[in-house]
């Protein structure tokens, strides 16, 4: 429980520190899975499917979101 305490309170810190200061926070792949079920409520294999070629950068969340999404989704219309 303590686990999914700290990825929830990354997620309001990283909201925060957007509104505060306009800079978003971002994660490497390998935190952002410890966290999947809790922040995307995914799995750990679904979200490394998804980051499969994205293991040298770090995200957003909110990038990570575009990235698991279009793989579960594929794109939507009127996306690049």
């Amino acid at each position: 429980m303590a686990v999914k305490k700290e990825a929830v309170q990354a997620v309001e810190e990283a909201k925060e520190e957007k509104k505060d200061t306009g800079h978003v926070q971002k994660f490497s792949v390998k935190k952002l899975m410890e966290h999947c079920m809790d922040i995307f409520g995914v799995s750990q294999s679904t979200f490394a499917g998804a980051m499969y070629g994205h293991e040298g950068t770090k995200y957003t969340i909110d990038e990570a979101k575009l990235i698991l999404d279009e793989w579960l989704y594929g794109k939507k219309e009127g996306s690049k």
